[in-house]
């Protein structure tokens, strides 16, 4: 088919061309489909359906058995800027590889050799940027429930806690994995704020449990942690929304302040210091969870301004 087509002009500085009638029907084009062009090394564009396939970059990384944090900080980079592949090369490159695949979602060990070790990610196409950060939240909201039964009955969930920690974190670089390939790049300052935010309270969840040995069960930081899960939930529920908040993040910020004030006046009659101390710290680590659930609540404040611009 070469077809000629004339450019038209609509308004000041847009320019259109209309498609072979006889190709709408038979591809079932229809108003309001997406399209896609792309300019090729000629200058010519061309024109499709569906997104063109990005051609697969491969990262080539030195490893040694001294610089393995520097491996390891590397290898993230990669994967965050969107490498299909990550060949290693160097003794200890076996001890990198399997340290990648604990921490980072979709890789697999695809060839090794004597020399070189080849790192292989899949693809997650059917997963966007809210369904990772909603798996994000479910993960540490389960942590918060873990947290609280800790402290109210002593029960021993740390391996779990650090479990679901980790989870979050490759989840996090999941996310900015995503954005580095080009994907769901509406809103993505936002959304990566949003989901720092959620890495940062499951990272303050696992130090609650880890650094509360001694002083639990303790009702009070039960309570606080419960109050404090409330904060974070709405906070989210408005961000996934895309809404203002209506009432119920203010409303649980307020129960949990209130609830803050009770617990710091009671421990005010702690004889026992080193305990006091401890206790504190944690009503602190407490209050970081909610400064972050706020950063939740102000990025989906801020799509919904900025959604609010981009249709006037």
């Amino acid at each position: 088919m070469d077809l000629p087509r004339k450019i038209q002009l609509t308004g000041r500085n847009t320019f259109i061309v209309s498609l072979p009638h006889e190709w709408v029907e038979k591809r079932g084009v229809a108003k309001g489909d997406a399209v896609y062009l792309n300019e090729n090394e000629d200058g010519t564009l061309t024109f499709s359906l569906k997104p063109a396939e990005r051609a697969q970059k491969t990262c080539v990384i030195e490893v040694s058995p001294g610089a393995t944090e520097t491996s390891m900080r590397n290898i993230v980079s990669a994967y965050v800027s969107g490498a299909g592949k990550i060949v290693l090369r160097g003794k200890g490159m076996s001890t990198v590889a399997e340290e990648a695949r604990r921490i980072l979602s979709g890789v697999e060990i695809s060839e090794e050799t004597e020399n070189e070790l080849e790192l292989s990610i899949l693809a997650f196409d059917d997963l966007d940027v809210d369904s990772i950060i909603k798996r994000a939240f479910n993960v540490t909201n389960s942590m918060f429930n873990l947290a609280t039964v800790m402290y109210r009955d002593g029960s021993d969930v740390l391996v779990e806690i650090s479990r679901k920690e980790d989870e979050v974190d490759r989840l996090y670089l999941l996310v900015l994995r995503n954005f580095g390939m080009g994907k769901d790049p509406k809103n993505q300052v936002f959304k990566a704020i949003a989901a720092k935010s959620i890495e940062k309270v499951s990272d303050h969840l696992e130090d609650i449990c880890s650094s509360g040995k001694g002083v639990y069960p303790n009702k009070l930081i039960g309570g606080l942690l419960d109050r404090s899960a409330g904060v974070y939930s709405a906070a989210y529920d408005a961000f996934s929304k895309n809404e203002v908040d209506k009432g119920a993040f203010s409303d649980a910020k307020t129960q949990y302040l209130s609830d803050f004030e009770k617990v710091d006046e009671t421990l005010k009659k702690e004889k026992n210091a080193s305990r006091m101390l401890t206790l504190r710290s944690l009503c602190e680590k407490c209050n970081k969870v909610l400064r972050y659930s706020e950063d939740i609540m102000e990025s989906g404040t801020d799509i919904v301004f900025a959604d609010m611009e981009g249709r006037r």
